[in-house]
């Protein structure tokens, strides 16, 4: 059982609870202005019942067909035979400007992308285990982003669910908490603020590069 309010990361890119994946299914039937394809079940949260956090693209349906990635926030409550959507939260903002996101997501990560977040990880005692390719951002060099399950090697420690950006040209690395404190998408928008040779979070240094 999920501490009250505490988010169980529970990752899986192919399989959903059957509310979860029966709400999903009506989706794109229900809401108007943009289509959503389900990138991977992230985990639950106790709360009013049982909240469950879905991470899916978004293509706003417009004349350019623009795409974002987006946290679906869906409630279960004890008696409910569906689940409802209670939230999209937007963490992934594509831009058609000079150094703008391309959003291109797959759980298929390209070579490149696993290369360069290999080249600049090299923290001992933290791991990172990548499931999607979000999509790049050409600054100096190219920043590629990742939604991953990140865990300090520690005594009882609980995994979490993080969005990544790995440079290999500056050999840079940022990491941002998805669940519980949320990557603000407005900090994604058109450039990174980076701190050089140094890996950071929301809540401040993860530890300096050697």
């Amino acid at each position: 059982m999920n501490d009250f309010g505490t988010w169980e990361v529970n990752i899986s890119v192919d399989r959903y609870p059957q509310k979860i994946a029966s709400a999903l299914s009506k989706l794109n039937d229900q809401l108007v202005g943009a289509e959503y394809k389900p990138i991977a079940y992230l985990g639950s949260q106790v709360v009013n019942g049982v909240n469950h956090a879905v991470l899916a693209e978004q293509t706003v349906l417009s004349g350019k067909d623009i795409k974002n990635v987006v946290i679906l926030i869906f409630n279960v409550k004890p008696n409910d035979i569906v689940a409802t959507l209670v939230n999209i939260e937007r963490v992934v903002e594509s831009g058609d400007k000079c150094g703008g996101i391309l959003v291109d997501v797959s759980t298929d990560i390209p070579y490149d992308a696993m290369n360069a977040l290999n080249s600049v990880f090299c923290f001992v005692g933290f791991s990172i285990k990548p499931f999607a390719y979000l999509g790049s951002q050409v600054v100096k060099g190219i920043n590629y982003i990742f939604a991953a399950e990140t865990t300090n090697v520690a005594p009882d420690a609980k995994p979490r669910v993080s969005l990544i950006i790995a440079n290999s040209m500056t050999g840079e690395l940022s990491i941002s908490d998805l669940l519980g404190t949320r990557a603000d998408s407005m900090r994604l928008g058109y450039s990174f603020t980076w701190l050089k040779r140094q890996s950071t979070s929301l809540n401040g240094p993860l530890g300096e590069w050697p």
